[in-house]
């Protein structure tokens, strides 16, 4: 008889252990999560919700670039010489900032690493200030200035491009951008996920 009811005992501690740990289990979670930086779980909600922010707003402006020069151009004919020439002042404006969909991004523990991609001119124009022209002999025609202006614009973005876009200058423009951008984002999530950027190739 004793040893039935030890036997009895051990299988009614059992059941009791189990269902107070299917009850527990729920609230040493939520302790758990408020004590310990269980962060893995809270950091993956910030990605996703980063994710979604940054599909939606496709791209980011990081700094607006504005330049002014001259373009120089001249047409010579057999025998005549120079029966062409015009002379430009004009002012590049460039939007740069990074597409927010080329943005890679690890999630390790509490720490969200986004890695951005290079940066690329997202919107520009450049606009004539100033046009002199001698074309007596060969007169401007509106044909001929619409391919001198696409032929500057194109020198002036490949110029944009090589000298700013992968300097230390436009980097901490971004980073400051996309800090912001960030940090405004988490706000509104309550979220305490920890931040890094990595410079993408």
């Amino acid at each position: 008889m004793k040893g039935f009811l030890r036997w009895l005992t051990r299988i009614l501690a059992a059941v009791i252990s189990i269902i107070l740990v299917v009850i527990l289990l729920p609230y040493a979670s939520r302790l758990a999560s408020a004590v310990l930086p269980d962060l893995s779980g809270a950091a993956l909600n910030t990605s996703l919700l980063l994710s979604h922010e940054m599909k939606s707003s496709a791209r980011l402006e990081t700094n607006v670039i504005v330049d002014e020069g001259i373009m120089n151009s001249s047409t010579n004919a057999l025998f005549l010489g120079e029966v062409q020439s015009v002379t430009m002042k004009y002012t590049y404006r460039a939007s740069v900032g990074i597409d927010l969909s080329k943005v890679q991004m690890k999630v390790r523990g509490n720490t969200i690493t986004l890695t951005l991609p290079p940066l690329e001119i997202l919107s520009d124009s450049l606009t004539p200030d100033q046009v002199e022209k001698n074309d007596f002999w060969y007169p401007l025609t509106e044909e001929r200035r619409q391919k001198l202006l696409e032929d500057e614009l194109n020198l002036c973005r490949e110029r944009c491009v090589n000298e700013y876009a992968s300097s230390d200058e436009a980097w901490q423009h971004t980073l400051a951008a996309m800090g912001n951008t960030v940090s405004s984002w988490l706000t509104s999530a309550n979220s305490s996920a920890v931040i890094r950027y990595e410079r993408g190739k």
